[in-house]
């Protein structure tokens, strides 16, 4: 089941591709301190270099917990 991203403690859910360039952007730094570290480590080899939503596309596909920042 794919995960999704909360950008107010889990109150509502978005999937990585329903978000804007500018809402990847703008919340980045905290998307990738909500991330898994193995996750995101796996995802920076493979992908690198690559754009902010490609990252997040990709890091959600492999997710096992939904990303919840607030």
């Amino acid at each position: 089941m794919e995960k999704g991203i909360s950008f107010n403690n889990g109150h509502t859910f978005y999937f990585a591709d329903q978000l804007s360039d500018d809402t990847i952007n703008n919340y980045w730094e905290l998307l990738i301190l909500a991330m898994n570290d193995t996750i995101r480590e796996k995802v920076h080899l493979e992908l690198a270099p690559c754009t902010n939503q490609e990252f997040l596309d990709r890091y959600m596909e492999l997710a096992t917990e939904d990303l919840i920042i607030g």
